[in-house]
């Protein structure tokens, strides 16, 4: 009898044992700042966008620290007063996300007015039209990164381990290792199979272009077999772009753990 028993155990054990996966976590990014009252969105590397948020009061904090997006409704009903989803009155708007943190979360609002401050109870709140645009944007098992910080978006976020790749907000071209920025009229050249320079026009101020390598002094490729020569280095301002930006864009492209 015993024998029989072991037997049956054995084999709901094996056809009946379903695994559980934990799911992988995604190449997006969520970044609060309590010092701003700001939400920081990245999606691949990138830097998309920043919000206003609601944070909590100094007696019902939002908790620091790094968590996941765990579930996701819409229009989700508040339980504690029991006001249904989709209600004019419900103070979680009309989208959720939940984090893996009892039971905080990043939600909407029918207190826009409050969008900036600190007075919730510990969640996150956005004005509804912005969460809705987040919404379908953040997958399950997004990193959220809670914290005070006084730098910008991208420079945190490279603190905290992300893998930064965009520059000031703007996703960069392959292979650019800088930018110009024209301050005064300033020519630009196309380079002849032969090797001379042809001038090709003349741009005024302010124009700002991709730099994909760098010669000699104030020499400067734009892409497209189009260059601009600045030797005395008064025509144009170059910036290059951060280190720790190119490593990350190296580290991403060979995949480098």
């Amino acid at each position: 009898m015993k024998k029989a028993c072991s037997l049956a155990l054995l084999f709901l054990f094996f056809f009946l044992y379903v695994p559980i996966i934990s799911a992988e976590e995604t190449d997006h990014l969520l970044l609060i700042n309590l010092t701003t009252n700001q939400l920081s969105f990245f999606e691949d590397g990138n830097y998309v966008r920043t919000f206003p948020v609601t944070t909590g009061r100094t007696n019902t904090p939002t908790p620091e620290g790094t968590f996941c997006i765990i579930n996701k409704y819409k229009n989700k009903a508040y339980h504690r007063k029991n006001i249904p989803g989709g209600s004019p009155n419900n103070p979680l708007g009309t989208r959720w996300m939940g984090l893996n943190k009892n039971e905080y979360g990043i939600h909407g609002t029918n207190r826009e007015w409050s969008i900036g401050s600190r007075q919730s109870n510990g969640c996150i709140r956005m004005h509804d039209r912005d969460i809705q645009w987040l919404y379908d944007r953040v997958p399950l098992q997004t990193k959220v990164i809670i914290a005070h910080f006084h730098t910008s978006p991208e420079y945190a976020a490279h603190q905290f381990g992300y893998r930064v790749v965009s520059w000031n907000g703007r996703v960069l071209e392959e292979e650019q290792i800088g930018k110009i920025t024209t301050v005064d009229q300033t020519k630009i050249y196309w380079q002849e199979p032969n090797g001379q320079f042809t001038e090709m026009k003349t741009v005024l101020p302010n124009e700002v272009y991709p730099v994909y390598s760098q010669g000699k002094k104030g020499f400067y490729y734009i892409g497209n077999n189009l260059y601009i020569m600045d030797e005395k280095e008064t025509m144009v301002r170059y910036e290059q772009i951060p280190n720790s930006v190119l490593s990350n864009i190296y580290k991403r492209k060979y995949e480098v753990k």
